[in-house]
């Protein structure tokens, strides 16, 4: 995701235990659904102040409406987690979501979308923002701006009986590798097959995949070797039982936040005076703590290259 860094990774090892539905949707960029009434996802946080400073500076139309409406794509370990039904059960993206909106004096309201979709259909004014632990990136701010509040990079993870001999991916020459088709986790495979034959060594074979589960799949199969995956929803998945390793970890650092279009920077500036007092607060870093993680010192716009 360069383009999206995505999550939701090895949901069908942990599907009962950490409650993941259904596959990522493939629908197309006009087809999405509501999330349920019952959502959690849409509940007013509480006990969160309305903040002033913020509120001034949603745009009329967004006022008016009542509510935020946020596009994204479940499941998503650990930013979107859902029942066999794939409802909205929690996650990091409701959790600060629900209390950024409740600063902002509003309802914050959940669309599921198909993943190539859902960034257009925020610069198209199908949604308000995007969240869904998305990576800053200079291709994106093109066409919207990110209001950072945490930062993320990615590991590689392979079978256990694989991870004797895959430590790093130095070790991935020759090899098949899983990645989802359209995220950033596609370059690190790239780049990685590209010092291989630098070296002199067999390039590695870049395998993409339309969702996580058919990753996934392909990896508990043997039909590849490693897979890319963001660090967070790997050792989400592990912390749940997944039957996979961390061989590498800590590469291709980016920072992840809220997705707004180009021309709504006056939104951008309200969900950032907001994120700032969640974390002023200490709430943003309360929030995060329950996923083992941790905000930047500082929220901000555009953070990969301000």
């Amino acid at each position: 995701m360069s383009v999206i860094t995505r999550g939701c990774v090895l949901i069908a090892a942990v599907a009962v235990l950490a409650g993941c539905g259904t596959s990522t949707p493939e629908a197309s960029p006009s087809a999405t659904s509501p999330a349920a009434p019952a959502d959690p996802s849409s509940a007013p946080a509480s006990g969160t102040a309305v903040s002033a400073a913020a509120a001034a500076l949603v745009p009329e139309r967004i006022k008016k409406a009542g509510f935020v409406n946020v596009g994204t794509t479940l499941p998503n370990l650990p930013y979107l987690l859902t029942d066999s039904a794939n409802n909205i059960t929690g996650g990091i993206t409701p959790d600060v979501g629900k209390a950024v909106a409740a600063k902002l004096g509003l309802e914050y309201k959940i669309q599921n979308v198909a993943w190539e979709a859902l960034l257009p259909g925020v610069a198209g004014g199908r949604y308000d923002m995007a969240d869904d632990g998305i990576s800053d990136t200079l291709e994106r701010q093109k066409i919207g701006y990110f209001v950072d509040y945490m930062q993320s990079s990615q590991v590689l993870v392979t079978s256990k009986e694989k991870a004797a001999t895959i430590k790093s991916l130095d070790d991935v020459c020759g090899k098949k590798i899983a990645a989802i088709r359209g995220t950033t986790d596609v370059q690190v495979v790239k780049d990685a097959s590209k010092k291989c034959t630098d070296g002199g060594k067999p390039a590695a074979e870049t395998v993409e995949f339309p969702t996580a589960q058919d990753s996934d799949l392909a990896l508990r199969s043997g039909r590849v070797d490693v897979e890319v995956l963001v660090a967070e929803t790997a050792k989400y998945a592990i912390s749940q039982g997944s039957p996979v390793a961390i061989v590498a970890e800590g590469f291709a650092p980016t920072y992840v936040g809220m997705f707004v279009a180009k021309k709504d920077k006056e939104f951008a500036d309200a969900l950032l005076v907001a994120l700032k007092e969640l974390k002023a607060d200490g709430t943003l870093d309360k929030i995060l703590d329950g996923y083992g993680l941790k905000p930047v010192d500082e929220p901000g716009i555009n953070l990969a290259t301000s």
